[in-house]
């Protein structure tokens, strides 16, 4: 009979070495479209996806990448380097607070954007989206700064050693900021948002961009609740079952849950490039003409390498 520690080490070498990949090159991905796209960059809601894209490639490489290789490789530098401790739990304390609060900024981006009134509609501005930005940055950046001074390496751990900052961690961070306010966030200003859209769309105001978007943005909503809210979950169910007597193999069980559930949540933080390219047709418009261009310079550079050894080789030709 196979164990479940021996399962749980398979699926997150193989399950989990995909899904890194995978969402990592979504992730890439959405980078390049949003960032290339003249109409995307005048936009505030795709202008946070983007911002949004880029805090979740950081997330990816420092929880995803590093929870395979401790996991499935028995890799892990931060029992062994205090630096490299510090730094990915801060990491871990701002980079997904940045996407996800970003995630639900561009749903409200949306909404402004689709609003009837005219009052709603003037306060969606890049302007405004810089600024609003910049104070998410620097908000999530300030509030993981306790993560760099309370941490450090117990017992071969990397882990944090200030029980203040421990639930803090537990129940503002994760249950406040990463799970309840999104989700409340998103289901509200998503359902407004696609009322919007359908009154626009009956009335025939809404324009092809703006109605793509906004079903970027509900695909995006279905996506991050259906990944996210299980591993809320299960980590209220593994909070308050801590005290409770279990064997060790409902241990490993639980353990083995829990990582195909925190693995599959982070199709929250890549997934949506997918998704984006299903629902919209300019979006899949764009990765064509990215790939593409990748394809043509490709092309033109080994002409030209082929050219120069050729003159090279036949200097005399010359006259």
């Amino acid at each position: 009979m196979v164990s479940w520690v021996y399962a749980t080490k398979i699926f997150v070498q193989y399950a989990g070495t995909f899904l890194f990949f995978f969402n990592f090159c979504g992730g890439i991905m959405t980078i390049i479209v949003l960032s290339t796209d003249s109409t995307y960059r005048r936009k505030p809601c795709t202008y946070f996806m983007l911002i949004s894209a880029i805090a979740g490639c950081i997330q990816l490489l420092d929880a995803t990448l590093a929870r395979v290789l401790s996991t499935g490789f028995n890799i892990d530098l931060t029992r062994t380097s205090s630096v490299l401790c510090k730094l990915r739990q801060y990491s871990y304390g701002g980079a997904p607070g940045i996407a996800i609060t970003c995630d639900w900024l561009s749903v409200i981006g949306q909404y402004l954007v689709t609003s009837r009134s005219a009052r709603l509609r003037q306060l969606s501005t890049m302007k405004l989206a810089y600024h609003v930005s910049f104070g998410v940055i620097v908000f999530w950046a300030l509030q993981s700064i306790p993560f760099l001074i309370f941490t450090s390496i117990r017992s071969g751990t990397c882990m944090v050693t200030n029980l203040t900052l421990q639930a803090y961690f537990t129940y503002g961070y994760f249950f406040t900021f990463a799970t309840t306010i999104p989700i409340i966030m998103q289901i509200t200003f998503g359902t407004l948002t696609y009322r919007n859209m359908r009154m626009l769309q009956n009335s025939h105001q809404l324009q092809g961009a703006d109605r793509q978007l906004t079903l970027m943005v509900c695909a995006q909503i279905g996506l991050i609740l259906t990944t996210s809210v299980p591993y809320a979950i299960y980590y209220a169910y593994s909070l308050n079952t801590a005290y409770q007597n279990k064997t060790t193999e409902q241990k490993d069980k639980e353990n083995f849950v829990g990582n195909v559930l925190g693995l599959t949540a982070t199709f929250e933080f890549g997934g949506s490039f997918y998704l984006f390219v299903a629902v919209s047709k300019r979006f899949r418009q764009q990765v064509k003409r990215c790939i593409c261009l990748f394809r043509k310079r490709r092309n033109i550079v080994v002409p030209r390498t082929e050219a120069i050894q050729t003159i090279s080789a036949n200097p005399a030709t010359k006259q």
